[in-house]
């Protein structure tokens, strides 16, 4: 699914004053939330499918 930025249905509103978008996502099918969120992982953290490093260092007694 491909997702674009309707410029025209973009809304200025005062802090405070937003709506919540949970409900309209309430009202969408699963498969187009879970690409909603792909498309919003891929922004963030680009489009590299690895798994980030995690390093522990523990003591041996």
């Amino acid at each position: 699914m491909d997702f674009r930025l309707n410029k025209k249905a973009v809304k200025i509103v005062k802090m405070g004053e937003e709506e919540s978008s949970h409900l309209y996502w309430l009202t969408r099918p699963e498969t187009e939330r879970i690409s909603a969120i792909e498309f919003l992982r891929k922004q963030y953290n680009g489009t590299e499918s690895r798994l980030q490093r995690v390093y522990r260092i523990t003591k041996r007694s």
